[in-house]
C-alpha cells in the first residue's frame, strides 16, 4: 500500500497546481450548487469549483496533500470543507451532490456509491488511466487502470453526455478515459 503521507512529503508526488483541462472545459455544462472532489489531493480541482461558486467537499486520504490543499485554499480567499479519509471505508452521503468528480483515481467498488451520491439530475465527472498507460509511466498497477470501454460499462445507467477515451497531452502525455453523465 502506497504512503501517500510520505509521497507528498517528499515531493515525489507532484501533483499539478492547474485544475483538470477537462473540468474547465465542462465547467459550462455543469450544475451549480455542492460538489465533491473524491481523492482530491491537494485541492487543485476542488479550489477551482469554490472560486466558481460551489459549496464544496474535498475528500483525501492524506493530511499533507489535504494541508496544502487548505493552504491554497486560504490564499485564494475561499472555503473547501477538506476531509481526510480513506475512500475504502468513506461513506458517501446519499443524493447529496449536484457535481461529484473524481480525477486519477479508480476504486471500482465506489463507483455505486458515486451514483447514488448525486442528487437527482446530478452529474459525475470522472477521468482516470487506461490500461494504455503502462506503456506511457505511472502508474502501471492493472488494479487501477480502466479495461477498453470499461468506464462506459461503469456508468452505463445514467446519461453520458460527454465520453472519452485514448492518448491525450495535456499536461503530461497520458492514456485515459473520461466520462461526464446526468442522474435522471
Amino acid at each position: 500500500m502506497l504512503d501517500w503521507d510520505t509521497e507528498y512529503a517528499s515531493g515525489e508526488y507532484a501533483s499539478s497546481k492547474n485544475p483538470s483541462k477537462l473540468l474547465i472545459e465542462l465547467l459550462p455544462l455543469l450544475p451549480g450548487g455542492k460538489a465533491l472532489d473524491i481523492a482530491c489531493g491537494e485541492g487543485r480541482n476542488a479550489v477551482f469549483l469554490a472560486k466558481n461558486g460551489y459549496d464544496v467537499d474535498a475528500v483525501d486520504i492524506s493530511g499533507v496533500a489535504i494541508k496544502r490543499g487548505r493552504d491554497a485554499a486560504a490564499k485564494e480567499n475561499i472555503r473547501v470543507n477538506f476531509i481526510q479519509a480513506d475512500l475504502e471505508n468513506y461513506q458517501l452521503p446519499a443524493e447529496t451532490y449536484d457535481l461529484i468528480v473524481n480525477f486519477n483515481y479508480l476504486q471500482r467498488t465506489l463507483i455505486p456509491a458515486i451514483k447514488n451520491g448525486l442528487k437527482k439530475g446530478g452529474v459525475v465527472v470522472f477521468e482516470t488511466f487506461t490500461l494504455e498507460q503502462q506503456a506511457i509511466g505511472p502508474p502501471k498497477n492493472p488494479e487501477f487502470l480502466l479495461k477498453p470501454n470499461e468506464l462506459l460499462k461503469l456508468f452505463s445507467d445514467i446519461h453520458i453526455f460527454y465520453y472519452r477515451e485514448g492518448i491525450f497531452e495535456e499536461e503530461r502525455k497520458k492514456a485515459a478515459a473520461s466520462l461526464a453523465g446526468k442522474r435522471l
